[in-house]
């Protein structure tokens, strides 16, 4: 599975390549940005309405902001290729809110805010979007902690672990408090009939559910079959907006696609059904974070979060109320 993922990112990218650079947007707002309320992707009881970059071909972008020029690769695909390290803080006792990683590749590493590690003295999800610069070997990136019970005295080996669901990114991207999301993770496990002795958080997704992959396979191919410049996508299940994902280039966009799928389909629930969200709800949603810089700082700072790199945004992610 992981070999399949791995070629199937290869694939998404180059097709993001062969149509547009890695330009950096200054604003992320329906001045740049169209919203495709009426070409939705749907499967089962998950939709994305994407959002495209306005504009087509070479010129849909500028030359003169690129920052990655295809060079650009998944956190999980970095760590899987032991491309980059993570490690505890320990120097004058544990640092349980900063994780060390090192990047010792010739690429540069995007990771996202709630992609999960498990492992070492206890599991972590990250605390924002970065990211990690080719060849740079000290970059301490905040994290909250996922596993309550467990600080082993000899750290693990860390793994990639996913990304968490929506309700968990959203105490990481919005309230960014340690204790409310322990009642969102306790909360989780009980719904779904898995505490354990560490209130692990992974435990709630730990037997591999074989619908889990088909929808990856169908949101996968849809990406693959695509040309079109994507900054990102609406997350919809039943009458819900699970999140907005939206990303300032296209790399960044498909470099981050399918945490982006496997965080939205932890996010559904066994009550939720197939979407019914009209266009008319949708851009209801959208006018409160699209329309200009002021009403998306506004309900972002609220609802969401806006996360940059060396001055320029990045990525930016917005919950319904």
């Amino acid at each position: 599975m992981f070999k399949l993922l791995s070629v199937m990112r290869c694939c998404l990218f180059i097709v993001a390549l062969m149509f547009f650079n890695s330009s950096v947007r200054a604003q992320l707002t329906y001045n740049e940005l169209s919203v495709q309320y009426d070409s939705p992707w749907t499967y089962k009881k998950l939709q994305l309405i994407p959002i495209r970059f306005k504009g087509s071909g070479a010129g849909a972008v500028s030359d003169d902001k690129k920052m990655f020029d295809g060079n650009l690769i998944s956190f999980e695909d970095a760590l899987r290729q032991h491309k980059v390290v993570v490690k505890e803080l320990t120097n004058g006792g544990a640092d349980v809110s900063t994780l060390l990683v090192k990047n010792k590749s010739n690429e540069n590493v995007m990771l996202m805010s709630g992609e999960m590690v498990q492992g070492g003295k206890q599991d972590r999800a990250f605390g924002e979007t970065t990211i990690i610069p080719r060849r740079k070997k000290k970059n301490y990136i905040p994290v909250f902690c996922v596993e309550k019970g467990r600080w082993d005295d000899k750290a693990k080996t860390f793994r990639h672990a996913g990304t968490a669901d929506a309700k968990v990114r959203k105490q990481i991207d919005v309230t960014r408090r340690q204790s409310k999301l322990w009642k969102v993770i306790d909360t989780t496990l009980i719904e779904k009939n898995k505490k354990n002795q560490t209130d692990a958080y992974l435990k709630a997704f730990e037997t591999p559910d074989p619908e889990d992959s088909s929808y990856l396979r169908f949101f996968i191919e849809k990406m693959r079959n695509s040309d079109s410049a994507y900054a990102g996508f609406i997350g919809i299940t039943g009458n819900r907006i699970i999140s907005a994902e939206i990303f300032a280039g296209t790399d960044l966009c498909v470099t981050a696609y399918i945490e982006n799928i496997k965080s939205y389909v932890r996010s559904l629930q066994s009550t939720d059904g197939v979407p019914v969200k009209t266009h008319d709800e949708i851009k209801t949603f959208t006018d409160k974070f699209l329309r200009d810089k002021t009403t998306q700082k506004k309900y972002l700072s609220a609802n969401g979060r806006i996360y940059y790199y060396e001055g320029q945004v990045i990525h930016l992610v917005a919950y319904d109320q």
